[in-house]
């Protein structure tokens, strides 16, 4: 049996390199041939007359003229209908009307040869030859109930048993055969399978490494040219080197966007990109954004405008990194896109039935160059095809974009845009975070009905701040000129009023000074300005943010923004701190250096994992920032070693952060679970190093000052 399936069997139906079907249809066409050499010693012995074995002949003849098609075109579909029909309807009826009909037990090989045609035969070509096959088996069986004597040698007795016995048998036979042979099939199938899986799983880790290792290696010489960038730029103080700084920076971070759209983008492909989670704050978050988007606008003398519902959900659980970078990177976008007009951005949220979910929406307006129809057209996949005459912007844009829609879709989200050229441009979000409490941005039931007197001389966008101010229910009312807002004032009372910087020259002496408390100025200027003799100010654009922090009097609290004119940055030195920087790039230590040195920090900085360890053995620090990637000892390696030494003193108590190129969604989890405290994504951020310098260095090393007026 081993000899007959080595040497003959995998030849045929064992060999990987033939195609199935192939070896499908010389399989059906073995066990065929062999029926058919078997029933001559059967006629034999059961006695049978010439005419039998006639039969036996010719159908032997055409099932190798049948296969003859196969060898002639070497085509497999045509030759397996040929074989089919050539059985099913020829070799046995032929032997059903001269080997004993219905008492032969030719039954059993019409189930054979219909069974033959599902095993062969596909898809329509399938189904009308089984009904075929069926209608003609029928109709030869009640012709032959009808007209007996068509029906040679019918055996009877003994004979009549042995028929069906051998029919029965040699059906079976074929069966097991086939069931064998299926089974064989599905193994092969699985191994392939489990292979591919195992490929795919080591194809999938080494890209996963690769992209890991390229985003090291990018972001790294990017931190060094955006972080001397702003170094250069701050020591400007002529300004002779601003234009020219400016178009660094600004192509500097457009790169690194690129480069995080193409990591991104490769992630997804490969399933690699993952969502991290972690409780934050929406206000926060946001405010952060406007923040810096306003000063944004400002520079490039644009009107800026946000519309945030104070019933969004506050409190959340999500992936907060992420959705900083898409939201921050649209409105930029969109600012960057406009040269004298205006950025729109709403946001609205709610909380979900069940209230474990906030389901958020926004939409990112701009009256900037817009997208032709047809680029919008092609936007998500114009950068798969490389087209030289196409709008490099709008690679670039396809490019993010696809790759926003899908982290937007892990958040049962998504991304929409809708543009006209040289009309403008709306960029439509949604989104779903966990809830973690219910509490809103700003509880509205406080604020209803209060009394608010707005002077909105040569401020634009007017009839947005009506939107801005009604959303929290109050009763706005508004005078554009100093006579209307003289007769308002002396007329009602109001809880606060808000008056446009560009108009507070006309109304300083008609505001008593018991009133001086309650008035706010809106402006774009940082710091105090001596016009406004220590009122308090809101900074553009006003939104339900500072708002709210104004009608439920929080400004005093506020550590981002003081509402006398100070901002976070601006406001805290470190002269007392001792800072441990380790990277074993000289360049990224230069950068840290110098942006640790605005804050007065005593700093100082190594090249390995292995001097840091000595550094820390000989010396006390309030903070170690440290690499990710270093040859030798990495980071993770050297965090672990400080924390489980016992000569360096507190070493279970500094505070050590990871700094790291890595872009993953799942960096931040992988380095809080290492052990480290925080990180610090590069490039850095000022806004991030600030974060970091106030939450780990020591209350008693940190000295909070207000900057000069003007």
């Amino acid at each position: 049996m081993n000899w007959l399936k080595d040497r003959l069997l995998s030849a045929y139906y064992f060999d990987e390199n033939l195609e199935l079907n192939v070896r499908v249809l010389k399989l059906i066409g073995f066990y065929t041939w062999i029926a058919v050499l078997c029933s001559v010693p059967c006629f034999l012995i059961a006695g049978y007359n010439l005419s039998a074995y006639i039969v036996s002949g010719a159908s032997f003849v055409l099932l190798f003229a049948s296969f003859g098609v196969f060898l002639y075109t070497k085509d497999t579909n045509l030759a397996s209908i040929v074989f089919c029909y050539v059985v099913n309807l020829v070799v046995i009826p032929l032997f059903f009307l001269y080997a004993g009909g219905i008492y032969g037990g030719v039954e059993f090989m019409m189930l054979c040869g219909m069974m033959d045609g599902v095993l062969l035969l596909y898809g329509m070509v399938r189904i009308i030859s089984e009904i075929i096959y069926f209608s003609w088996y029928a109709a030869i069986m009640l012709y032959s109930t009808i007209h007996p004597e068509v029906v040679q040698n019918i055996p009877s007795g003994n004979v009549a048993v042995f028929s069906i016995c051998m029919c029965v048998g040699f059906s079976t036979v074929i069966f097991l055969v086939i069931t064998d042979y299926e089974r064989y099939l599905l193994k092969a199938k699985q191994k392939n399978v489990e292979e591919t899986v195992r490929q795919r799983m080591m194809s999938a880790e080494t890209k996963s490494r690769f992209l890991s290792n390229v985003s090291h290696e990018l972001r790294t010489p990017m931190n060094a040219i955006i972080g001397m960038s702003g170094i250069i730029q701050n020591t400007d103080v002529d300004g002779e080197l601003t234009e020219e700084i400016s178009i660094i920076t600004h192509n500097a971070r457009d790169l690194l966007s690129t480069i995080n759209s193409i990591l991104d983008y490769s992630r997804l492909e490969s399933g690699k990109l993952s969502l991290s989670y972690d409780q934050f704050e929406f206000s926060q978050m946001i405010r952060e954004i406007i923040q810096e988007a306003a000063i944004r606008a400002e520079e490039k003398g644009i009107d800026f405008f946000v519309d945030i519902d104070p019933d969004t959900p506050n409190i959340l659980y999500g992936d907060y990194i992420q959705l900083e970078m898409i939201i921050q990177d649209l409105i930029h976008d969109a600012i960057d896109s406009v040269t004298d007009g205006r950025v729109h951005f709403r946001i609205r949220g709610k909380y979900s039935k069940d209230m474990s979910k906030a389901i958020f929406s926004a939409e990112i307006s701009d009256t900037g160059e817009g997208i032709s129809e047809e680029d919008l057209k092609s936007i998500y996949s114009s950068f798969e095809t490389y087209d030289s005459r196409q709008d490099s912007r709008i690679k670039r844009l396809g490019l993010k974009y696809s790759v926003f829609r899908g982290i937007l879709k892990l958040m049962n989200g998504d991304f929409m845009i809708k543009s006209l050229k040289d009309v403008g441009t709306t960029l439509f979000i949604s989104f779903e975070v966990f809830t973690v409490e219910r509490i809103v941005l700003a509880d509205k039931s406080f604020t209803t009905g209060k009394k608010v007197l707005l002077y909105a001389y040569g401020e634009k966008g007017a009839s947005y701040l009506d939107e801005v101010f009604d959303s929290f229910g109050v009763i706005l009312e508004t005078a554009y000129m100093p006579d209307a807002f003289a007769k308002m004032y002396q007329e009602a009372e109001y809880r606060y009023i808000f008056i446009s910087e560009n108009g507070y020259a006309d109304l300083s002496d008609i505001i008593k000074d018991e009133d001086r408390e309650k008035v706010f100025i809106i402006t774009d200027r940082m710091g105090t300005p001596a016009d406004f003799d220590g009122l308090r100010i809101v900074r553009r654009p006003l939104n339900s943010l500072n708002l709210s922090d104004i009608f439920f009097e929080r400004w005093e609290d506020m550590d981002y923004m003081d509402y006398m004119g100070a901002r976070l940055g601006e406001g805290f030195m470190t002269p007392d701190a001792k800072i441990l920087v380790v990277d074993d790039n000289m360049v990224n230590l230069r950068v840290a250096e110098s942006m640790l040195q605005k804050y007065k920090a005593r700093v100082k900085i190594t090249e390995s994992g292995y001097s840091a360890l000595e550094a820390l053995k000989t010396e006390s620090f309030d903070l170690v920032l440290m690499d990710q990637v270093m040859p030798g000892m990495d980071g993770f390696e050297a965090m672990k070693l400080i924390r489980s030494s016992l000569v360096i003193r507190g070493a279970r108590r500094i505070p050590i952060v990871c700094m790291t190129a890595d872009s993953g969604g799942d960096i931040r989890e992988k380095v809080l679970t290492a052990g480290f405290n925080d990180y610090l994504s590069k490039p850095v951020k000022e806004s991030e190093l600030e974060r970091i310098l106030l939450t780990h260095l020591p209350e008693d090393r940190i000295e909070m000052a207000v900057p000069d007026a003007g």
